[in-house]
């Protein structure tokens, strides 16, 4: 039977939650654990693209990889490392959204072309954008498994809440002919701290009866990243942050055992190797 790739969408609808550090993060652990990883920059703003330098840099991207159904792995992944490779955003004036919504299969292409073409590839993490848009929707109809980042604050938890879920109602009721479903959600606390704000709100986020608010099933992580240092000196680096920082005396733990923590439970291993 042919091997199809699990395929993962880090998605919210509000900018600056943290889905391209997750994205590069998430791909680079992977991808030291012998898993081909593929990460796929899919926001206007090519963060991802930048976030680790590119050892070889392929001939096409982003707006290849999505209108050409019979696209090479070969044209469109960069390579950063051996097991880690990108396709980069090359959109910057958004034109791929209205290509996606005024071509017939627009929204399930991406997951047509992932599943037949790049089956050489264990896991493809898609880090998307922050506004509701065709693209948004067809990264996230061509996923598995769905990540979204929520920083405990009032303004991340109600934009979680009511917009991310609510797109993600939208999606699962809109594609329900389509022939496609859309993937559970699993969501994360992300940058929590210390303060008697951010324990309230994530509390509450962890404390909902998502079953009565949303179509899929959506469970949030015991799992959690706190807002250290260390993540963002990572990035300055342009290194992943669980070989930035391998041990610390702080209380929660190093980014090494952060990233452990998020994996595990997420239990990608046990996905790839059913898959």
């Amino acid at each position: 039977m042919k091997k199809t790739p699990i395929i993962i969408a880090v998605a919210s609808t509000k900018g600056g939650v943290g889905k391209t550090t997750t994205s590069a993060n998430l791909g680079a652990f992977l991808a030291d654990q012998k898993l081909n990883v593929l990460m796929i920059d899919a926001d206007v703003q090519p963060s991802l693209s930048e976030y680790y330098a590119v050892d070889e840099i392929a001939d096409y991207g982003l707006t290849h990889l999505v209108t050409n159904p019979k696209v090479e792995p070969s044209e469109v992944a960069s390579k950063i490392e051996d097991n880690l490779h990108i396709v980069m955003s090359d959109d910057p004036e958004g034109d791929l959204q209205n290509w996606v919504r005024n071509t017939a299969d627009g929204r399930t292409r991406l997951r047509y072309i992932l599943n037949q073409r790049f089956t050489q590839f264990d896991v493809i993490i898609i880090d998307t954008q922050g506004a509701v848009g065709a693209l948004q929707e067809a990264t996230i109809i061509a996923a598995d498994l769905l990540i979204s980042p929520v920083i405990p604050d009032k303004l991340c938890a109600g934009e979680f809440i009511h917009n991310t879920l609510g797109m993600v109602n939208r999606l699962a009721e809109s594609t329900q002919f389509m022939g496609c479903k859309i993937a559970p959600l699993c969501a994360f606390l992300n940058c929590t701290s210390n303060t008697n704000d951010s324990r309230d709100y994530a509390e509450e986020i962890r404390s909902l009866d998502y079953s009565e608010i949303c179509d899929v099933p959506v469970r949030v992580l015991n799992a959690e990243i706190p807002d250290t240092v260390a993540f963002r000196d990572a990035t300055s680096s342009q290194m992943p942050a669980h070989r930035y920082e391998t041990s610390t005396k702080r209380k929660g733990g190093s980014a090494l055992e952060l990233m452990t923590n998020l994996v595990n439970e997420l239990d990608l291993f046990a996905e790839v190797h059913n898959g």
